[in-house]
């Protein structure tokens, strides 16, 4: 069962010291709240694995890097532009983009007054003004280049190393579990990689910290999505019976366990968090059934998929897509969050679907292009009420990614090397409406932002606009929002800066 045995929480719950459950907001920062019309009620989260270039996909200031620029000439989006086999027109020729004099479309100033367009790769989004009308872009700035530590500050918002880094899926179960959900076998949060994943850290999605075991997101390899779903029928213990007598076997061990752990056999036994996990992880896999009753082994059949000209046999980030609709629309136990890696239709020449150290316009168009079909297919549009479908009132999805991409080219080639010093990440529904819509912070022409965010303030407001309180042990500290004075000043900060609120 691997993941799946720590994912499901069993009947137990954990309290902090005071008795307060996990998340649940304090009385001092009530005020901070958002009105419960405004929460999102889940959370859809597109971890844009490699790293996405902002100047073609989602940040394109006309202004900046033009060829006559006497500072920054042929940077940002002109990088590959003005033709040949690696430019920004090929890319939209072989795509069936529409190119011109009007490379991008008009959609907010930045905090420098600049006006920022959406680029031409994100074509598809930019056909849908019900979604732009509801998407916030959120300028980051940090400092770690390598993947491996830029990727996991990306998914819990801590560096790594440290112990209390938790992807939002383990707040998310943590804060459920604790919250009424005990005896629900299925999974709040689910985690969708593929097995192909080099040793990035992109497992960070499903991190606990210092939460315990039974926070444990679901993780799925959607590429060995029916390998796990056989393992659910747990056809190794044998029939029902069998399966029936195992378990029963397994707490009976257990409960010797249990009772090794009381003084001299009797009273409460000792704090274990060894003891816990186990106990957890075995009535989950009692309740595998559960698990299985929730999924839909359709879901997991191999389809090709295809995007500028190309065909894969395998479209890993589509099929993780509709299996994440499929579980954040549970009729009867629905996902509160659900974590897709998009590794590409095809891997980039770094790795992942975004790491463009060559043939950037390429592989970002390509990649973008068939995320957001598989995206936009899954989201209600105007005058749409599928019920098979996400409703952006009732869903955050967040576009994350780990950094983004020089405005230069690498080494006078046709890629972009890491660039975290200015990027950018999205949020579009839950509590982002019309009023909020725009942008927080502001790249400059040297590629670098002036006014941006930290990824911690990214998860914190993620978790916020859930309804969820970010700051615990377990999770977030005041240090982790800039120019914050307290808690409640960090929550009301962050709200303002990432949900375009403004709170008293």
């Amino acid at each position: 069962m691997g993941a799946a045995g720590a994912a499901a929480a069993g009947a137990v719950t954990w309290r902090r010291a005071d008795a307060a459950p996990f998340g649940e907001f304090p009385g001092s920062a009530a005020s901070v709240a958002l009105p419960a019309e405004l929460r999102a009620q889940s959370v859809l989260e597109v971890f844009l694995y490699g790293g996405l270039s902002p100047w073609e996909t989602l940040y394109l200031v006309e202004e900046y890097g033009r060829p006559s620029d006497p500072d920054h000439p042929n940077q940002q989006f002109y990088t590959y532009l003005g033709g040949g086999p690696d430019s920004v027109e090929a890319a939209l020729d072989v795509c069936g983009f529409p190119a011109g004099e009007a490379m991008g479309l008009p959609f907010a100033t930045d905090h420098n007054g600049a006006q920022v367009q959406i680029g031409p790769f994100a074509y598809r989004l930019r056909q849908r003004a019900d979604l732009l009308a509801r998407m916030r872009l959120l300028v980051h700035r940090h400092r770690l280049e390598p993947h491996e530590a830029a990727v996991p500050q990306a998914l819990t918002g801590k560096p790594l190393g440290q112990p209390a880094a938790a992807g939002l899926g383990a707040h998310v179960q943590r804060f459920s579990v604790d919250h009424g959900g005990a005896a629900r076998s299925a999974p709040y949060s689910y985690v969708f990689a593929t097995g192909g994943l080099p040793g990035d850290n992109v497992s960070a999605a499903a991190a606990t910290g210092l939460h315990p075991g039974a926070a444990r997101p679901l993780t799925i390899n959607i590429d060995n999505a029916e390998g796990f779903y056989q393992l659910l029928a747990r056809e190794k213990v044998g029939s029902l019976d069998a399966r029936d007598r195992y378990d029963q076997l397994m707490q009976v061990y257990v409960d010797q366990y249990r009772q090794r752990l009381r003084w001299r056999g009797a009273g409460d036994p000792v704090r274990s968090a060894r003891f816990t996990d186990l106990s957890l992880a075995v009535e989950s896999v009692g309740g595998a059934d559960a698990i299985a009753a929730v999924m839909d082994q359709s879901l997991f059949i191999a389809r090709e998929g295809a995007a500028c000209g190309e065909q894969a046999p395998l479209d890993v980030p589509g099929m993780s897509l509709d299996a994440a609709r499929h579980l954040l629309l549970h009729p009867e136990q629905p996902a509160r969050y659900v974590c897709v890696s998009d590794v590409g239709l095809y891997e980039a020449s770094g790795g992942g679907g975004y790491d463009t150290h060559t043939s950037t316009s390429h592989d970002t168009a390509r990649n973008f292009d068939n995320m957001l079909r598989g995206l936009l297919a899954i989201i209600n549009a105007p005058g749409e009420a599928d019920p098979a479908k996400l409703d952006l009132d009732r869903t955050l999805v967040i576009l994350n990614t780990e950094f983004g991409r020089t405005p230069v080219p690498q080494d006078g080639g046709s890629g972009r090397n890491h660039h975290p010093y200015g990027y950018v990440t999205a949020f579009l529904g839950g509590p982002i409406r019309d009023g909020q819509a725009g942008i927080h912070g502001a790249i400059g022409p040297d590629g670098t932002a002036s006014e941006y965010m930290l990824p911690s303030e990214n998860r914190i407001a993620a978790l916020l606009a859930l309804g969820i309180w970010p700051f615990s042990p377990e999770a977030f500290a005041v240090s982790d929002v800039r120019g914050a004075a307290d808690e409640p000043d960090a929550a009301r900060l962050v709200t303002e800066r990432a949900l375009g609120l403004v709170t008293k």
